[in-house]
């Protein structure tokens, strides 16, 4: 694997995640969806901008993906070579409505997998970072994911998708899927960015997740940051996890994954 400069990572991370808000408050709140558009527009795109032109130079022969909001490209890797993946705001409404539950995300992949993801909470402080055979961190010390085995004891995370108005057969699968599991978990929630939900498995704040959706670059780095935590990451209805799958379901344990799968699979077509 490419070897990886984590410090330098963490460092360009926090800065721009401490400026982040900064600018979005400066400019005050936006008063429209339109104005919400133009906000994540300008903030995505100064936050990328500075992202790649600190990094690119410490690794200058991985490129950058090109699909991050194009889903049809991400049915497959983009490149045998290493390539970064960059979410510059993941729960980019929270950041802009001031809502505190938002990352930055980062991952490489090489050879089609990922194989070292970073996930930045900049409101907390907190950098989970995980590598490929090494193990997940946060802020360097070791995660695990909790021992849950059973719904009733679990709480579940789940995301909405990102315009329901567009995607309404996933819509309509998170809808599906709470109907189905909120009777039968101890709590449920919808925190915002998926990449720090994810992360919150990997490290046990929660126990379970899953989402609906067509975009994996949204689930890449939190992905490899449960497995290499030691949970389990497989689809919705517990079949392997993997370019094309348009569902993530993510367990601390092998059993609780078993069951969420199960309860996705009893479900009758609606």
């Amino acid at each position: 694997m490419t070897e990886i400069n984590l410090q330098a990572i963490e460092s360009i991370l926090r800065k721009v995640g401490e400026e982040l808000p900064q600018r979005n408050e400066a400019a005050g709140r936006p008063d429209s969806r339109a104005g919400m558009h133009r906000r994540f527009d300008e903030l995505n795109g100064w936050a990328e901008r500075e992202i790649r032109s600190a990094l690119t130079p410490l690794h200058p022969d991985i490129c950058w993906s090109q699909a991050e909001l194009d889903m049809s490209a991400q049915e497959g890797p983009e490149s045998e070579s290493p390539y970064w993946v960059l979410d510059p705001i993941d729960g980019a409404v929270n950041l802009i409505q001031g809502f505190p539950f938002w990352s930055i995300s980062l991952c490489l992949v090489e050879r089609g997998q990922a194989v070292f993801g970073v996930i930045y909470d900049a409101v907390r402080g907190e950098l989970f970072h995980a590598q490929a055979g090494g193990g997940a961190y946060l802020n360097g010390m070791r995660i695990a994911p909790s021992g849950k085995k059973d719904l009733d004891d679990s709480v579940l995370l789940t995301s909405p998708p990102g315009d329901s108005a567009l995607e309404r057969d996933n819509a309509a699968r998170t809808t599906r899927s709470l109907d189905l599991l909120l009777p039968q978990i101890a709590a449920g929630r919808m925190l915002g960015s998926v990449a720090l939900q994810l992360a919150y498995i990997a490290c046990g704040r929660a126990d379970g997740y899953i989402e609906f959706g067509s975009g994996i670059y949204d689930w890449l780095a939190g992905a490899l940051l449960i497995r290499e935590a030691g949970g389990i990451v497989t689809d919705a209805a517990g079949r392997p996890f993997d370019w094309g799958t348009e569902s993530i379901a993510a367990a601390g344990t092998a059993e609780l994954a078993e069951r969420m799968a199960e309860a996705w699979r009893s479900a009758k077509p609606s």
